[in-house]
C-alpha cells in the first residue's frame, strides 16, 4: 500500500499536520513527499494549521516554486464559524 500511495498518479493528503504522528509516520509521511517530490507526481493539500508547523524537509518541498503552487483559501469552515485569519502570503 505504501508504495501504490507513493507511486499514485494523483494523492490528495486533507487535513494534513491535524494527526498527532509518531516519529515512524511523520518519517514515512517524509518519504511519501520526497518522492512524489523528486518524481514530479501531482499531491494536492489541504490544511488549516500554518506552513510553519509541518516538518521542515516536507515545508522546503512545498515552497520549492518551480514545482508547486499555494492557494489560500479564506472561507469559513463547512461547519460553521469565522474564517481563520492569518498574514498574507507572498505571491510566488
Amino acid at each position: 500500500m505504501f508504495n501504490r500511495v507513493k507511486g499514485a498518479s494523483v494523492l490528495i493528503l486533507d487535513d494534513l499536520g491535524t494527526q498527532s504522528a509518531t516519529p515512524w509516520a511523520r518519517e514515512k509521511l517524509y518519504q511519501i513527499f520526497n518522492e512524489r517530490y523528486n518524481a514530479k507526481l501531482p499531491t494536492v493539500i489541504t490544511m488549516s494549521g500554518n506552513l510553519d508547523d509541518l516538518d521542515a524537509r516536507i515545508r522546503s518541498r512545498m515552497l520549492d516554486g518551480r514545482l508547486c503552487s499555494i492557494y489560500e483559501i479564506m472561507a469559513p469552515s463547512y461547519r460553521g464559524g469565522a474564517p481563520r485569519t492569518e498574514r498574507p502570503r507572498k505571491s510566488r
